[in-house]
């Protein structure tokens, strides 16, 4: 049996490894459950993995086929052979980073129970820009090696970056160190809703990258902002309120005054035993004044612990139904703005 020559043997040897380890990663991937992180990185490896198999066994066999006099390339196919392999392993990596952003909240609940969901996709996407950022250095050490830049030529373009950030790429350094401290200090995560009062903005956080903020405001305009300003000016994060405090002023009629102690205890228990109401926290409810047409009160009280905005809202309107509620039942009622004329 007369056996195939060297030349062909390469690329038909590589397509074969390249069919045996995409069919090897998917019959590994379904040995773990449907849906995992694990199955599915391993699926996406496939394409990745295999086609760079294929392309350095490919391009081996092109070297040696070509003039020495025209690209003088090792016969041995191990500069293409690394090319491919950092290349395949630059890939592998991108996918991966695109797989985990897809379902960062099932994957986050799956392998972190424990803890908050903020928490997870903070970390997810920790982990999503260090799979980019190796992906880039990767490729850019394998391009220097290839072009032949030593560790003296780095060290002089270090000497003209200097001088470029002096000329005029401070806000650049700026930022991008602005963002790392986002990321150790965590002043906000995505998904928290912050307000720069010295810039009239507020939105949620909706991502974070080297250089600028993504925010979402209240009416669904989209926010960016360089991160520099987060280092030089005060950030209000909402969502890392405890409790919510709800202060709500009211009056009634100056005919009811002797009715204010009923009213006022009337609040007080009812703030006392419903559920969403902190009773650890100050809940008051006190006449605090004569104004020009009513007798003014004030409650104090504050949400439960954890309660979102809208929680918060929702709660603000209970009291206020009850407020008008505890008015009715102590035979109380409140003034409305009127008005006398009179004809000469």
């Amino acid at each position: 049996m007369t056996s195939l020559p060297f030349e062909l043997q390469i690329p038909l040897t590589g397509l074969g490894l390249a069919l045996v380890l995409w069919f090897g990663l998917d019959l590994l991937a379904r040995r773990f459950a449907s849906g995992s992180l694990r199955r599915n990185l391993l699926l996406v490896s496939r394409q990745s993995v295999s086609f760079s198999l294929a392309l350095a066994a490919v391009g081996w066999w092109i070297g040696s086929l070509l003039d020495p006099e025209i690209i003088d390339l090792p016969r041995d196919g191990i500069g293409i052979r690394a090319f491919f392999t950092v290349v395949g392993v630059s890939w592998t990596l991108l996918r991966w980073k695109a797989e985990i952003g897809r379902y960062p909240d099932r994957y986050g609940e799956r392998l972190m129970p424990g803890m908050q969901a903020k928490d997870r996709t903070f970390l997810l996407d920790v982990v999503g820009k260090l799979l980019l950022s190796l992906s880039i250095l990767i490729l850019a050490l394998q391009v220097m090696r290839l072009l032949g830049i030593s560790a003296a030529v780095l060290i002089t373009a270090g000497g003209f970056g200097a001088a470029a950030v002096g000329f005029g790429a401070q806000s650049i350094v700026s930022n991008s160190l602005s963002g790392l401290s986002l990321y150790v200090n965590r002043p906000f995560v995505v998904g928290d809703f912050i307000d720069l009062p010295s810039e009239g903005l507020a939105g949620t956080v909706e991502s974070i990258s080297w250089f600028y903020t993504r925010l979402r405001s209240v009416d669904r305009q989209p926010l960016f902002v360089p991160n520099a300003i987060f280092s030089a000016k005060s950030v209000i994060n909402s969502s890392e309120i405890d409790n919510r405090r709800i202060w709500i002023e009211f009056g009634i009629n100056y005919a009811d005054r002797d009715r204010i102690p009923a009213l006022t205890v009337d609040l007080e228990s009812w703030l006392l035993a419903d559920v969403d109401v902190d009773s650890e926290r100050t809940l008051a409810v006190n006449f605090i004044g004569f104004g020009d047409s009513s007798l003014n009160l004030r409650l104090v009280c504050h949400s439960k612990e954890g309660a979102s905005l809208a929680e918060a809202w929702a709660l603000q309107q209970k009291v206020l139904l009850e407020i008008g509620a505890a008015v009715d039942r102590c035979g109380a009622s409140m003034p409305f703005p009127t008005r006398t004329l009179l004809q000469g």
